[in-house]
């Protein structure tokens, strides 16, 4: 295997569990593992679609987009007046964004995306 991927599915995990750690340390449900997943989905597939589409990652990450966002329309609940879950819709859908950063080579903004979300 090639230690760009490597280094990309580390960094990936890394970004992601950083991430899932704060959100743990809040005690919000959403944590360290499943947005490590998601970060490192996003980026598996980013790094998987050049070799299938020669190159265009633009139709893979759209659809990442999409899938992440029907994911997080589903973790947000109304109940009476209020309304609780957007956070950590809003905070996964961040995370497949920086996986994808972090599958196409992007890694600075990676870096700060990811800081981004933790401050």
């Amino acid at each position: 295997m090639d230690l760009v991927v490597l280094f990309k599915i580390g960094l990936s995990i890394l970004f992601g569990y950083m991430i899932g750690i704060e959100r743990e340390n809040s005690g919000k449900a959403v944590g360290s593992r499943t947005i490590s997943l998601i970060c490192l989905g996003s980026t598996l597939f980013c790094l998987m679609s050049p070799e299938i589409f020669g190159g265009d990652n633009s139709r893979v990450i759209a659809q990442i987009v999409s899938g992440i966002g029907f994911i997080g329309a589903g973790i947000i609940f109304k109940h009476e007046d209020k309304v609780h879950g957007l956070t950590t819709a809003a905070t996964i859908w961040a995370s497949a964004a920086i996986g994808c950063l972090v599958g196409t080579g992007l890694y600075m903004s990676s870096f700060l995306g990811t800081l981004a979300i933790l401050f």
